[in-house]
């Protein structure tokens, strides 16, 4: 009886070790057991690692309302390439000969050229943007120059939080604009449309020195960006840009600016 016991527990034992041999044969479990020993952990650990930005930090919008979604796709998490407006539907074109230039990554602290102009203070929930970027389309000294940033929280198709926060984020832009003067003394502002979703202003902004920026700003908000096209020419007191402004209505610069970002990010 002694030696049956014997053999019974060998077998156990043998039964034993080979069973945590199949689930972990390098004595680490490395299989699918992890993901299944408590469901949630996994997608508890795939949403902790998604809401740091680029650099570890988290944005302050993600945790707020509207909540910031996920950074644009793209390379590297860059913008898609189509989401730029032809340089021919920018104004002065036909005597400036605007041609786009590389994008260039500001960041997530990257601002729009009216809030550096017009040193607009962002909302606290915005102090942090996914992807901003920016291109030149040329210029001249004592001539118009022209700029495009795109401030985007990503596709608006995959979740609404990024259409709300674009669409927050103008309102905020806005407000700094037409309150230009009480940042930067002196300062004009003309706003030839605002409609919730766009922009459209002339100002005149002092500069030291005595010169002074003329600028004509377009925004909108389309998706989960926001699209900015800054037209401005430095001038010295009492100058005049080089070239006449000639530009056509507002609207056929708004259209084609905020164009090209939803179909870039298939969100028309």
């Amino acid at each position: 009886m002694r030696s049956l016991r014997l053999a019974a527990a060998t077998v156990a034992c043998l039964s034993a070790v080979a069973v945590l041999s199949a689930c972990d044969p390098e004595g680490t479990d490395t299989g699918d057991s992890a993901a299944s020993a408590a469901p949630g952990t996994a997608s508890t650990a795939t949403a902790a690692s998604a809401a740091p930005s680029a650099d570890g930090a988290k944005s302050p919008a993600a945790s707020k309302t509207p909540a910031a979604p996920e950074a644009t796709p793209g390379k590297a998490g860059r913008l898609p390439a189509g989401v730029w407006i032809d340089p021919k539907s920018v104004p002065l074109n036909s005597a400036l000969h605007w041609k786009a230039g590389p994008a260039k990554v500001l960041g997530e602290k990257g601002r729009l050229r009216i809030e550096e102009l017009c040193k607009i203070p962002r909302d606290d929930s915005f102090a942090e943007v996914p992807i901003v970027e920016t291109a030149a389309l040329g210029g001249a000294a004592g001539d118009w120059s022209a700029d495009e940033t795109i401030a985007s929280f990503g596709s608006s198709a995959k979740s609404s939080a990024a259409a709300q926060s674009a669409y927050a984020l103008l309102t905020g832009v806005t407000e700094g604009l037409k309150g230009c003067a009480s940042t930067v003394p002196g300062a004009t502002v003309k706003v030839t449309v605002e409609d919730g979703a766009s922009v459209a202003a002339t100002l005149t902004v002092p500069q030291s020195g005595g010169g002074s920026t003329e600028v004509r700003e377009y925004l909108t908000a389309k998706d989960g960006s926001l699209a900015e096209l800054t037209l401005h020419a430095q001038l010295p007191k009492g100058g005049h840009p080089k070239t006449a402004w000639s530009g056509g209505s507002d609207d056929a610069v708004l259209n084609p600016l905020g164009g090209a970002v939803c179909t870039a990010f298939d969100d028309c």
